[in-house]
């Protein structure tokens, strides 16, 4: 009884361990990438400083994100503004999301909301990339293979990579792909 004891308490331990030091933490690439960003004022940081790269990212952050990769952060986008019911104007990212909503990068969901707090998925990410490069007009093919493909010829996505389209994207992962966006030639 004591050694099943003695084997509960050490798994417990190294259970708590490794939980500690980030089982999944980010890659070599989401690291260089999100220092990069950041250092280019892109990707912003926690008040702690770190930032968050194993994570997973918001809508908001997204479309925070993609505003800024564009230029409009801070500005005033010409357009009609929707009412999502779930971002009211005293929300962080309102701005952001109104003006990805403006810009045609990104949409909210039938039901009027835009689920700012809401993971992303890979897929979704991909296509708010290809819109953001203009290129999301007239796609052949069904979601998300359209855009995914899309994704692929422009380089979002590497052409040899396998791609998980309802994956969850970590902030490390929008990284890449951000990185990956901008390199882009038009």
């Amino acid at each position: 009884m004591k050694r099943k004891i003695k084997v509960l308490l050490l798994t417990i331990v190294l259970a708590i361990q490794f939980s500690s030091i980030g089982l999944f933490a980010a890659t070599e690439e989401e690291i260089y990438t999100g220092n990069q960003l950041s250092v280019l004022g892109i990707l912003k940081g926690y008040s702690d400083g770190s930032l968050k790269l194993d994570s997973n990212i918001t809508r908001a952050e997204v479309a925070t994100l993609t505003v800024r990769i564009l230029g409009y952060e801070n500005t005033v986008v010409v357009g009609e503004e929707k009412s999502f019911t779930d971002v009211n104007k005293s929300f962080w990212g309102y701005s952001n999301v109104q003006n990805a909503f403006k810009l045609k990068v990104m949409q909210g969901y039938p039901s009027g909301e835009f689920k700012p707090g809401s993971d992303i998925t890979y897929a979704e990410v991909v296509a708010i990339m290809v819109n953001a490069l203009g290129k999301g007009k007239d796609l052949e093919g069904n979601w998300p293979d359209n855009y995914l493909n899309k994704g692929k010829a422009l380089g979002i996505i590497p052409s040899n990579s396998t791609v998980t389209p309802n994956k969850i994207v970590t902030r490390g992962e929008m990284a890449v792909i951000v990185w990956s966006t901008l390199m882009v030639k038009p």
